[in-house]
């Protein structure tokens, strides 16, 4: 089992600010909120554009319903959750070099590669690890446990952004419906967490897999048990053995 040392990011709520100080008898003096800058965002968390893209209100939406509670940066120098007002006019480009991470599992040697690339094709295969790449990508190096938080956050915010739940499209059980044509079953949100959790050097149990049940994945950090499932919003060590908290 893979051990990952790597620094501790404690993800706050952004603390409520000061609006002025009252010195000496001045007047109240109210310092303007920045405004949000969607090219940063998007160059500093390719996670967010994988499940999000680079449309602009999107990004500028995100921080303020999840980025900022997550102590997530709006702009360059900005401290972590700053408060923001309105957006700045850049525009938002992303390379495929912003979005490429070395010392990332290759395709061929992903631990789960039979149960994960189902019916996929081999250029479908690529696809899904290629857009996969942009969630593990800030991953890398952090702490076992945030990693599968990571994952879980990254693949429920890309199920949020428009996609559909559906257990008879095309791809509904695989990595290629969940992030190329955006719809997927739970089936195929397990097998999507399992491609970024082998492409980050973990192997994984699919639980309850080809079963008309609820499916996830089961992963051994040191001697315990986590769950990691972007459907059932939990990611956290099992309660028992294979049980999961919200069933």
């Amino acid at each position: 089992m893979k051990r990952v040392f790597g620094r501790k990011i404690m993800i706050k709520a952004a603390s409520a600010a000061l609006a002025g100080m009252m010195l000496c008898g001045s007047p109240m003096q109210v310092l303007a909120a920045e405004k949000f800058d969607p090219a940063f965002y998007a160059a500093t968390y390719a996670d967010v554009v994988n499940a999000l893209g680079t449309d602009v209100n999107a990004l500028y939406n995100h921080y303020l319903t999840y980025g900022q509670k997550e102590g997530r940066m709006p702009y360059a120098g900005a401290k972590g959750g700053a408060e923001v007002e309105g957006i700045a006019d850049t525009t938002v480009t992303v390379t495929a070099e912003e979005t490429t991470a070395d010392g990332i599992v290759p395709l061929d040697q992903l631990a789960n590669y039979k149960s994960i690339k189902k019916k996929m094709t081999d250029d479908e295969f690529q696809a899904a690890y290629d857009a996969a790449l942009s969630i593990v990508q800030p991953l890398a190096g952090l702490s076992a446990e945030e990693q599968l938080m990571g994952i879980m956050i990254a693949l429920r915010a890309r199920f949020e952004s428009g996609m559909a739940y559906s257990t008879s499209a095309n791809h509904y059980n695989d990595p290629y419906g969940y992030l190329i044509l955006g719809a997927a079953s739970c089936a195929g949100s397990a097998r999507t967490t399992g491609l970024c959790l082998n492409m980050l050097g973990y192997s994984y149990e699919h639980v309850n897999e080809n079963q008309w049940s609820h499916q996830w994945c089961r992963v051994n950090i040191d001697g315990t048990y986590w769950i990691c499932d972007p459907y059932g919003l939990y990611a956290g060590p099992e309660p028992s053995a294979y049980a999961h908290p919200y069933l």
